[in-house]
């Protein structure tokens, strides 16, 4: 179902999305908003994903994820290169959603009262769907550019790389996680949500949460950003 007013509205309002997005980061100094080299791909990225959601809300489907995933990737190893951690590209996930917010209750207003609920949660749905999967492919970036940047600072007679892989290298600290948990916490390195990733493993979301525990407990993590930054980052 199209909500043409709501992807007016929200296409319209991407520039002040931005710019509010780049102050909040700002604000918490992050490196992806005030080193020069890293923000102009964090813009790409953070407009990407709101034109995603005025895609969907035109009642068209976003572009193939492939192209975006690429690109995503190669945002990963240029931040792995910058020495920026995992963690601060989750946490500028929620603050891009928080930034939009403002315009997200706006564009939904424009629509007739019967259908502001289901274009606000489509606007939800395809959010986390864009973002995550771009945290997923820049995770795998970063996993896989990481070591080779720490074999290139031992020995400048380094090799050409391997291909990326098609998961996160993990890091020492994963040894002691099961097969499931490192699956749920794959899971969670693509944002979705405890229920998704019950669905998505067939289980509960109540062991979902077991196994989130028994990570952070074997990790030394203190949240899900501290659990993947631990995991395919670096400290």
């Amino acid at each position: 179902m199209p909500y043409p007013a709501a992807a007016q509205f929200l296409r319209t309002a991407i520039p002040d999305i931005i710019r509010a997005y780049q102050s909040a980061l700002r604000a918490v100094r992050s490196p992806l908003a005030t080193r020069k080299e890293a923000w102009p791909k964090c813009r790409d990225q953070a407009q990407a994903i709101v034109e995603d959601c005025v895609i969907a809300l035109s009642g068209k489907q976003p572009p193939a994820p492939a192209e975006a995933r690429r690109y995503s990737h190669l945002v990963g190893v240029d931040r792995a290169t910058q020495g920026i951690a995992v963690a601060e590209s989750v946490r500028a996930v929620d603050i891009l959603w928080s930034a939009m917010q403002p315009a997200i209750r706006s564009a939904v207003q424009c629509e007739a009262a019967a259908r502001r609920t289901s274009a606000l949660l489509l606007i939800s749905t395809v959010f986390r769907s864009s973002s995550g999967s771009r945290l997923y492919a820049g995770a795998v970036g970063y996993g896989n550019a990481a070591p080779r940047l720490s074999e290139d600072l031992a020995d400048e007679n380094t090799g050409t790389a391997e291909a990326p892989g098609e998961t996160p290298v993990e890091s020492p600290a994963c040894a002691g996680l099961s097969q499931r948990e490192k699956q749920v916490l794959e899971r969670v390195a693509r944002a979705m949500t405890n229920s998704q990733i019950a669905r998505d493993l067939g289980i509960e979301t109540a062991t979902v949460k077991r196994h989130l525990n028994n990570i952070y407990a074997k990790l030394q993590a203190e949240s899900r950003i501290d659990a993947i930054n631990k995991a395919y980052g670096r400290r």
